[in-house]
């Protein structure tokens, strides 16, 4: 099962792109909070479903955006007191989006662990020369099985 923390940037930055045309059409070039507050949501969201770093990637996008393209124009990047309390909005909703997603993966589930239990109990391994006499190698997200230099482990050797 893959790990939904793992797409946390590239689903950050999709959601900025909207966030940021959605309170363009709003009339964010006249009234810059829409795009303050749509993309301020946007990091806060990111942050509760994905892990830190993501979120203060996508908080640095956000601000380039905001900066760029509500504040100035055609992507040139302002340093203004607009933007710096652009910069505090988004660094507080990091934080804030940071620490309810630490509180919601810390809270056990309440669900089973697995929500198919026959499944687990039919998966087998496979025993032979081609299998790996070791565990497969752990990555930062389960899912990316890709064959790395020298090891023996590959998704052609896993039984799904």
């Amino acid at each position: 099962m893959r790990k939904t923390e793992c797409f946390g940037f590239p689903f950050g930055c999709a959601s900025v792109v909207v966030a940021a045309s959605v309170a363009g059409l709003l009339g964010s070039a006249r009234h810059h909070v829409f795009s303050l507050l749509a993309l301020g949501f946007v990091v806060l969201v990111t942050g509760v479903v994905t892990r830190l770093t993501a979120t203060a990637g996508t908080a640095l996008i956000a601000w380039a955006v905001h900066s760029g393209f509500t504040a100035g124009a055609l992507g040139e990047l302002r340093f203004t007191a607009e933007t710096g309390v652009a910069a505090i909005v988004f660094a507080a909703a990091t934080g804030i989006g940071a620490l309810a997603g630490a509180v919601r993966r810390s809270v056990p589930n309440a669900e089973s662990e697995s929500p198919r239990p026959l499944e687990e109990a039919t998966r087998t391994r496979l025993s032979g020369p081609d299998t790996p006499a070791h565990t497969p190698p752990v990555g930062e997200c389960d899912g990316d099985h890709r064959s790395r230099e020298g090891s023996s482990w590959s998704a052609r050797t896993q039984v799904a």
